[in-house]
């Protein structure tokens, strides 16, 4: 490696215009290989559908038949009610009918007025009972069966299921992709010349190794969707070119990140296949938090105006992403778990707890992408009773955030608009980025070309101004609508999902995904006050980094095609 490394760096001295001439070829390469891998795999994502399907029949007397396409049910007379019986001895949400991983079924009553009573036995409020297909269930005197799916149906459902586009075969986008990492070494090498390290080329090289490795293996398992994984992928390799572009000594660092992220994602996915294992996560992972939070606030040491991070020799931890992966678990349930009072209340507790440590840290930024996916996890949580609970602490927490941060924000805002009349102080990292964010134009300078890795945080908040300086507004705002794309995916996934769990997952990580990466933007370029937070996958930082790939397990898990996702056994 070394022996290459010093020939093309003799190559560029001796001939600096074919190295200028090859810099200019490339920066066309990098665009055209930058839309083919990620609007390949967005157009993929977006375009490839998961049918639902029919698991059997809800029969109410006189005529009603009503067809089941979730795991999760609420049965009720109110119109948000999966299965909705419109009479009135029957309670707005009355019980709630689940099937198991074994095909098998539950059935709870929620403490409806008239109650429920299942072959001649009432059931106790609010307490689990295993029921058949083919049993009598009267709900406020009204006699109903569960009744399995015809043969006819299931038939039909495989049919769908041919039917269903395929996911896009991953071959020809890791080709691109491998391209996209050999000219970057070359472009790398071209750029920064002796600055440039065999370490920080290697670790591109060993990236490309893994891609190819993990695909190969898990094709081989039978999965077949690895549109989020390119996407990962590809964003880690702009990752490692900014790392090595503004500090090459730190790319091995971010690299074994990386890896240990992208390990965290597999373990999460299978660890998540069985529901019921998954649920058993929440009280060791909220103490987890407790215990991270606690200590931040004890030894965290100021970074870039927040206390958020713990000093252990010479590795900077930032526990908060840590403690994003629990706020999303703990967020999330089961449809049974949204009707219960104490899970909501632990929600609630919990979101206080991690809000007003932030609070006490400084965070502002940590804390609104908490706080904006709170809201979204109070939306989907909703019910009769949880929506008071969740209303009253979420006005709580907007309170004790204006009343904290209300000296941060005033600073914040107090040049946000016209950074410009503010370019030698309090709005010199903004009015750098986007000097030198422009004058990247649509392809960009080169790797390790650009100026703005010279201006504090350049990597981490600035890092969309470094990429539109180094790479060009073009892959600029393709990283951007890959962000949106999954955000999108997982939205659309609600309709197929499984359970609540995994799609209030999905939507909680899309929601952290996508404020994160406005803030970021939109920060770096003065259309909202700069708080300090990165662009996942993007920006450098290892804790960022890891909780990046581990964050993509919870897309993974509400990824319902055929054999698409690690997450899902392949007979669900």
């Amino acid at each position: 490696m070394e022996s290459i490394l010093y020939r093309l760096l003799n190559m560029a001295e001796t001939y600096p215009e074919i190295a200028k001439e090859m810099t200019t070829v490339m920066r066309w390469f990098f665009v055209v290989l930058a839309a083919y891998i990620l609007l390949v795999s967005i157009i993929s994502l977006l375009t490839t559908r998961c049918t639902p399907e029919i698991w059997g029949y809800f029969l109410v007397e006189n005529g009603g038949n009503y067809p089941i396409t979730h795991w999760e049910n609420v049965v009720g007379r109110s119109r948000s009610a999966d299965i909705n019986i419109p009479l009135r001895t029957i309670s707005n949400n009355h019980a709630i009918i689940n099937r198991r991983d074994d095909e098998k079924w539950i059935i709870k009553d929620l403490g409806s007025h008239n109650g429920t009573v299942v072959n001649g036995f009432k059931l106790v409020p609010n307490k689990r009972y295993l029921i058949s297909t083919g049993d009598e269930i009267v709900m406020g005197g009204v006699h109903c069966t569960l009744a399995p799916a015809s043969v006819e149906e299931s038939r039909n459902n495989e049919k769908m299921r041919r039917l269903d586009k395929e996911p896009v075969a991953p071959w020809k986008i890791l080709l691109a992709i491998t391209l996209f990492q050999v000219l970057t070494i070359v472009q790398l090498i071209i750029g920064m010349g002796t600055d440039i390290t065999a370490g920080a080329l290697i670790c591109i090289v060993l990236l490309s190794v893994v891609m190819w490795a993990y695909v190969t293996f898990f094709k081989a398992m039978g999965s077949r969707g690895f549109e989020m994984e390119m996407i990962a992928f590809f964003i880690s390799t702009i990752n490692l070119a900014v790392t090595a572009s503004w500090n090459p000594g730190n790319t091995v660092k971010q690299f074994v990140a990386m890896m240990m992220g992208l390990s965290l994602m597999i373990f999460m996915c299978i660890y998540m296949r069985e529901l019921e294992r998954t649920r058993k996560l929440k009280p060791m992972l909220i103490g987890l938090s407790v215990i991270l939070l606690l200590l931040n606030l004890a030894l965290g040491t100021v970074k870039y105006g927040a206390a958020n991070w713990i000093q252990i020799g010479g590795l900077s931890i930032q526990p908060s992403e840590i403690v994003k992966l629990a706020f999303v678990f703990v967020g999330a349930g089961t449809l049974e778990e949204l009707y219960q009072k104490n899970s909501t209340i632990m929600y609630a507790a919990f979101a206080f707890f991690c809000l007003a440590c932030l609070a006490i840290m400084g965070d502002f930024g940590t804390a609104l992408i908490f706080f904006a996916t709170y809201l979204i996890v109070s939306f989907l949580r909703s019910g009769d009773l949880s929506r008071m609970i969740l209303t009253f602490v979420g006005a709580a927490l907007m309170g004790l955030m204006i009343l904290r941060f209300k000296p941060y924000i005033a600073s914040r805002f107090a040049v946000w608009g016209h950074v410009w009349d503010f370019a030698d102080n309090e709005g010199y990292q903004q009015t750098r980025t986007m000097s030198f964010g422009a004058g990247g134009g649509l392809l960009g300078l080169g790797a390790g070309n650009g100026q703005l890795k010279y201006v504090g945080a350049s990597s981490t908040d600035l890092v969309f101004g470094f990429v539109m300086e180094e790479w060009g507004f073009i892959i600029a705002v393709l990283l951007v609508l890959c962000i949106i794309t999954l955000t999108i995916f997982s939205v659309m996934n609600i309709v197929a999902g499984r359970s609540t769990f995994y799609t209030i997952c999905a939507c909680s990580a899309a929601t952290m995904f996508l404020v994160q990466t406005i803030l970021n933007v939109f920060g770096a370029v003065d259309l909202f006050p700069l708080t300090g937070v990165t662009f996942p996958f993007l920006s450098t930082g290892g804790t960022s980094m890891l909780a990046s790939w581990a964050m993509l397990a919870f897309f993974k898990a509400a990824d319902m095609r055929q054999s698409a996702s690690l997450a899902v056994r392949k007979e669900a």
